[in-house]
């Protein structure tokens, strides 16, 4: 938490107004995660052979051994999430009240959790469906997604560096996929290392789910797979080479990354995810997305 804690602020002193409050506003959430996440909790990580043979055969290492979610635990932790969320600066009052009384605990019990962790996707979709009938329909979806995938980081983290520790030592490049050895989720984005004189950085990509990393290779599209130079390329915003978004003309879809080279202080991927978001809207007027579902794939 020091190292978020210093990148953030340190954003701060030159971000732009809306940037400097969706980072003080994250700040928050990231001190309720830390707080959630500090609290000691058994997990049994795969022995290296399985692990290794998990990943060998595409399967991610939390789909051989996943991390118990406790459900009291991550209902407070959505509680906490859920207040602080509905006073986020400039949110109508209406959603702000149906934020705070919004009744999370009808919806999720321990076998709806135990799917969260194999697929958050369709437990947020179905937390959130169960709610509209029950009349939650004044709580947006998106607020409601936030709340349950912010809740669902801070037990996860701690487990996916021990499943990662107990590859022993494999190769993490040889899991050359888009989305995470650890938990299955879509790469949320990259950063591409310090190169040096001999060689090229190493660029690797970063899961906001349970914040693991590992290696990919620097020419190819994060969400097809195109390893087609012709239809690669990056862009970023006049004035910041260090925060870019890589593009692919074949499945139009896009990744965020950071460039380690051409950033003035140390990395924090949770913070560079926050502070690299308004690279979405870039990507979007030039009509790619965060799938990659506008064109053919190639693997």
């Amino acid at each position: 938490m020091e190292l978020v804690t210093k990148v953030a602020d340190d954003y701060l002193q030159t971000a732009e107004s809306f940037d400097a409050a969706r980072l003080r506003f994250m700040q928050g959430v990231w001190e309720i995660q830390a707080r959630v996440e500090a609290v000691a909790r058994p997990y049994e990580a795969p022995s290296s052979e399985v692990a290794q043979e998990a990943l060998v055969k595409g399967q991610p290492l939390f789909h051989v051994s996943a991390p118990d979610v406790p459900v009291a635990e991550y209902l407070d932790a959505v509680a906490q999430l859920a207040r602080y969320a509905s006073e986020m600066e400039g949110l109508p009052a209406e959603q702000a009240e149906a934020l705070r009384s919004a009744d999370f605990t009808a919806c999720i019990d321990a076998e709806r959790l135990a799917g969260a962790v194999r697929s958050p996707e369709e437990f947020v979709a179905g937390v959130s469906s169960e709610m509209s009938t029950q009349g939650g329909d004044a709580v947006s979806s998106f607020a409601i997604a936030f709340v349950l995938m912010s809740a669902l980081v801070p037990f996860l983290t701690g487990p996916s560096h021990e499943a990662l520790e107990s590859l022993g030592e494999f190769d993490q490049r040889a899991w050359s996929a888009g989305h995470c050895p650890v938990c299955g989720g879509a790469a949320s984005m990259g950063r591409m290392g310090e190169s040096t004189q001999m060689k090229g950085g190493e660029r690797t990509l970063w899961c906001g789910l349970c914040h693991a990393e590992w290696g990919y290779e620097r020419i190819r599209c994060v969400r097809c797979g195109s390893r087609n130079p012709d239809m690669l390329r990056y862009t970023y915003l006049e004035g910041d080479s260090a925060h870019r978004v890589h593009l692919c003309d074949e499945c139009r879809g896009y990744t965020r990354f950071v460039f380690v080279d051409d950033l003035d202080k140390p990395v924090s991927m949770v913070v560079e995810d926050a502070v690299t978001t308004k690279l979405d809207a870039v990507a979007s007027e030039l009509g790619y997305t965060s799938t990659g579902d506008g064109g053919s794939s190639s693997n």
